[in-house]
């Protein structure tokens, strides 16, 4: 099958008609021989999630393996879900001009003497001063979904970036990381798990670079997960150091508990919780009943 390279010498997955159209199972068999993941000495593992849900995906068994050894698990979260907050409708004018949804014709001018004398009264309930803050959809997601995985304690940190905007802001993500592994006090326990450099998605990759950075300037293990790697690439494909590789065997509890701290956090997030990057990899294009990683 002929591929298109890109210019940094990797096949485009675009380019691939079994990709886009034929569901073509993978010998997924030529990995089962791949050596074991051992993390005994990692006390403490730090995340990087570009997107919502990528760690569940892609290292939901791992990271279940470390949380029932006792090991700190801190997640960096890079972009936020996507939010449709939009201003006001506007309507036409019948001289075609946008107008505001809202008519401020007939709202009274206050003046500074108006304001000192308290003639703006805001009506503010005792019921609105008391209420409770709304709870941030995305920590309830995101703790529905590791509660089903199994994990009881696990530190978030939010950069806040948008979808699509990792790699514009990449030293942003560099820092960042770099302020957790940084003031470590057991950097001999400390692991870092991110998105494989090459795995295809631009989020992804800026995240992979900006942990390269960290863990070798901090001299700590890196272990890179691989996720969208699997719609373009198999056991077969010479872009992928498969040399590297490891793989962690997932029982069917583990498998389970997986599928329900997904569907939990698309529960908790009302459904808003799936993106583009985040849609379930076509049947036949998993790596089988295991996660791999480049070591």
């Amino acid at each position: 099958m002929s591929e298109v390279a890109d210019s940094d010498g990797r096949s485009d997955p675009a380019s691939r008609p079994d990709v886009l159209g034929r569901d073509m199972r993978r010998p997924w068999s030529a990995l089962e021989a791949l050596r074991p993941l051992t993390l005994r000495s990692c006390r403490r593992i730090v995340v990087v999630a570009p997107h919502p849900r990528d760690e569940i995906r892609a290292a939901g068994g791992l990271l279940r393996r470390l949380g029932s050894r006792h090991a700190e698990v801190d997640v960096l979260s890079l972009t936020e879900r996507p939010t449709w907050s939009c201003p006001p409708v506007t309507d036409a004018a019948p001289d075609g001009r946008l107008t505001d949804a809202t008519d401020l014709t007939d709202v009274p001018a206050f003046t500074l003497d108006d304001l000192v004398a308290g003639a703006l009264d805001d009506d503010v309930s005792d019921d609105e001063v008391d209420a409770e803050p709304e709870a941030d959809p995305d920590e309830v997601a995101a703790e529905a979904a590791y509660r089903a995985l199994g994990l009881s304690v696990v530190r978030r940190h939010r950069l806040g970036l948008p979808d699509g905007g990792v790699a514009q802001a990449e030293s942003d993500v560099v820092a960042a990381i770099s302020e957790i592994v940084g003031f470590s006090d057991d950097p001999g326990g400390l692991c870092v798990l991110a998105p494989w450099s090459g795995d295809g998605d631009d989020d992804h990759e800026a995240a992979g670079r900006a942990a390269e950075v960290v863990t070798a300037a901090y001299r700590v293990r890196l272990v890179r997960w691989l996720d969208r790697a699997w719609t373009w690439a198999g056991p077969d494909s010479a872009e992928v150091p498969w040399r590297r590789a490891r793989q962690v065997l997932l029982t069917d509890t583990v498998i389970a508990r997986k599928h329900a701290a997904s569907a939990a956090f698309l529960s908790a997030a009302g459904g808003a919780g799936r993106t583009a990057h985040d849609a379930e990899l076509p049947d036949g294009w998993a790596p089988g009943p295991r996660e791999v990683f480049l070591v």
